[in-house]
Parts: structure tokens; sequence; C-alpha cells
């Protein structure tokens, strides 16, 4: 009885076990003639990654893999990169991943998650557990400090801007969290550089003449990770200014809409304790000399390095207006119709009654300028459909990334460019000319207000 039985029993068993295997559920199991024995992460400096691990298999390994994700609150981001193995019974692997080129940037301060996979001579693939870790500027060795949801993390004798950052992180998003009715849903993370030099591997690569024209102080890397650079006397509102960028993306920016940069900046510098003199004398000029700038063009951030004070100043201005004006509900109302997805034009309509054009006349006239007539803009009525990317068109031309279409991709993969003349003998070759014209003009609009809106 007892033999039928483990007969029976080893029947079932055994191709349930020839099943897993082929699934690669006992892949660990079947794999043990790889054995790991060292396994390191090392960050030699802010612009690359370098993935080791010592392994030995009896026939060596036909493939190595790192796979990674770097972890990010709007979704996780990640690849994998590969060493040269050889047929050796023991070998040292290497694998570097690039972070800051043309190809890629991760910020400093990124928390990472890898395991390896060794595929052995027998076609076994044998994966490692997964490993976490911080992403650090390996030229310096680091501290870190957390309260509540932020951590700091800072190198030399820096300690007492460090203190600074975390408190003056922890105030910003309190305030801000108050002022837009919002709660950051996650933590954050603070990587302090003493000045920019020192931070200015870490940096994303911009170049160009406004690159070397303007200070960077600080920037938010990621949606949950700050970098600060500022040695200039202004390190607290630098800190609290970038935090201002943290809880302003919670609050206003959805799946399909985002707030405009003047909006976005405004409120960045309404964090700080005071604007600061070269902001406000910037903004006090262009008032005097009447160059404020319109709203409608400051959807992205300027790129001329002569406007940036004035960009920031009276960027703040406007926003203290909406705030003492209309009271900070209404303000907090704002960012909530456009992060649930209508337009800057639409949620300002819908909040205060007027567009951008309207609040620019509203703001410029409570500051002594006269109002602007403005020709009317009429909304969108057509739903952007979503495609892939595609090489850029021509040159940016204006500060909200708008561009001058060169030519337009038609959907049979052919180009069609704008030309005149025609032949007034064919009526027939005329109609199907215009129509198809016309259908191309309508395809490049779209494409146009699509590289618009991106």
């Amino acid at each position: 009885m007892t033999d039928r039985f483990g007969r029976r029993a080893a029947r079932l068993v055994l191709p349930l076990l020839t099943a897993l295997v082929g699934l690669g559920l006992l892949s660990s199991a079947v794999a043990a003639n790889v054995q790991v024995t060292a396994q390191s992460v090392e960050m030699p400096d802010p612009m690359s990654v370098v993935f080791r691990l010592r392994a030995t298999t009896p026939g060596g390994l036909q493939e190595a893999v790192v796979n990674y994700r770097v972890l990010n609150p709007d979704g996780n981001v990640g690849g994998s990169v590969r060493p040269t193995v050889t047929s050796a019974g023991t070998q040292d692997l290497s694998a570097t991943l690039l972070t800051n080129n043309g190809e890629r940037y991760i910020p400093v301060g990124s928390v990472f998650v890898y395991s390896w996979s060794l595929t052995d001579a027998d076609g076994v693939v044998h994966t490692t557990g997964e490993e976490q870790f911080v992403f650090l500027d390996g030229r310096f060795q680091w501290q870190s400090r957390s309260e509540g949801d932020v951590t700091v993390y800072w190198y030399g004798p820096t300690d007492a801007q460090a203190i600074q950052a975390l408190q003056a992180t922890a105030d910003s998003i309190a305030d801000n969290e108050a002022l837009l009715r919002v709660q950051m849903p996650y933590p954050v993370r603070v990587v302090v550089y003493p000045n920019e030099p020192a931070g200015e591997l870490a940096q994303r690569p911009r170049g160009g003449s406004f690159d070397a024209q303007v200070v960077t102080g600080g920037a938010r890397v990621a949606s949950d990770l700050l970098h600060i650079y500022d040695s200039l006397g202004g390190f607290v509102d630098v800190t609290r200014h970038e935090a201002g960028h943290l809880v302003t993306k919670v609050a206003g920016d959805g799946p399909f809409t985002t707030i405009p940069s003047w909006l976005d900046e405004g409120v960045a510098v309404y964090s700080q304790t005071n604007p600061g003199g070269g902001y406000l004398s910037a903004l006090a000029a262009g008032i005097a000399s009447n160059t404020t700038l319109r709203l409608r063009s400051l959807a992205g951030p300027v790129n001329e390095a002569s406007q940036v004070n004035l960009f920031y100043g009276q960027s703040w201005a406007v926003v203290s207006f909406m705030i003492e004006t209309h009271g900070e509900e209404a303000f907090a109302e704002l960012f909530a119709t456009v992060k649930g997805g209508e337009p800057i034009d639409a949620a300002l309509r819908a909040t205060y009654g007027v567009d951008q054009d309207g609040l620019y006349n509203d703001w410029r006239e409570s500051v002594g300028l006269a109002r602007i007539d403005f020709s009317l803009i009429p909304d969108a009525t057509a739903v952007p459909r979503a495609e892939g990317t595609r090489a850029p068109l021509g040159i940016p031309t204006s500060a909200s990334g708008g561009t001058t279409p060169t030519e337009t991709a038609a959907s049979d993969g052919s180009v069609a460019t704008g030309s005149e003349g025609g032949s007034n003998t064919m009526t027939a070759v005329i109609i199907v000319v215009v129509t198809l014209l016309v259908a191309g003009g309508l395809g490049g609009v779209g494409l146009r207000l699509m590289r618009k809106k991106a």
C-alpha cells in the first residue's frame, strides 16, 4: 500500500517539478553551481555607477546582466547594463552605468534598486536578491541626518549648513502645504554641496552662454530630491525656494496639465523669507521702464540671462498680488483646478474670472501701469492625440518652447514642404492638390500645438 502511494506521488510530483524548472521558478536550486562570493557598488563621481560581482561556476557564464531601477514617486525608471563574461571558473565582473551624459541624467541622491542575472553554460539563470543604495558623489565622504520625512546629505565642515537645509526644507514644505491645501505624500532628500563649483559635475548639463552667465543656487532635480549649491549668503532662502517646488508639483501638476513657470517660480520666491535685492531691483526697473513681461510668454523659464531677475521678481509680485487680493483659498483652488485637468487660462477664469492676460493687466494696474489691449486668444477645441516622439522640427523661438517648423512628415512617411504656384488649366489636379495641402496644413497645426504643449 505504501509503495503504491509512493509511486503514485512520484508520478504526480515529477511532472510538476519539471514544469517548475521549465518556468524558471526553481532556478535558484538548479543553479547552485553558480556561486557569488563578492558583490559591491562603487560611485567614483557624479557621472557613473560601477556594479561589481565575483562569480564562480565550473563551466563559465554565457551572460551576466545588472538590472536596475531608480525609484521615483512619479514612476520608477530603469534599465540594464552588461559586463563582459568569459569561460573562466571564477571571474570578477564589472558593469558601468553612465549617469550624466546625453542619454540620461540620474541625479546624485537617487535611490537605486538592483540585482544580477547570471546565465551559466547550461542556460540556467541565477538571479541574486535585490539590493538598494543611495547614489552619492564618490569624490567625497558623505554624512546624513533625517528628521521626519526629510533626509539631508552633506560632506566636509558644512554641518551647520546641513542642519539649516534640513530645517529650511521642512519649514518650507509645511508653509506651502498650508498655502496650497495639500500634503507631501512621500519623503524627500536634500543633497548639499558647499558651493556651485563643487557640485557642477552633479548638475544636468546645459552649456551655452546662458549657463555661463547664471549662477545656480539649487535645483529640484526630482519630485523628491533637491540639490543645494549656494554659497552666496542666501543658503536658507535658496533651500526654502527649492523646497517650494516640491509642493507646487504635488499641488498643481496633473497627468495632462501642469502649472506655468511664472506660477511655479512665483510661489518658490514667495516661499523665501524675502525675495532678495536682485529680484526686487529688477522688478522696480521693469515697472519704471514699463518693460514687464507678459505672463503668457512665461509658461517656461526665460532663456535670456538679462531677464532672469525680472522673471523671478515679477513672478513673485504677481503671486503676492493674487494671494493678497483674492486670498489663499482661491489660490489653492487654482492649483487644484489645473491639477484636475484644466489649462491655466481656463483655471484662472474659473477661479478669478480672468485669463493670464487679464491677470497681468490687473497686476499692472495695481503697480501703476496702464492696461494693455491684447488680441483674443481662443480656447483650443481639438484634443491632441498621442504620438511617438519625433526629432525636433526646428529651433526654439520662445520661452514656452515653441518651434519654427521646417517640414512636416506625411502619414505615408514622405515629407511635404510648403510651395507656391499651380496651373489654371487642370481643375481636377488643383482640387486634389488643395485638398492634400489643407489636410497637411491641419496636420502641421496639430503637430505644432502638441509640440508647444510638450
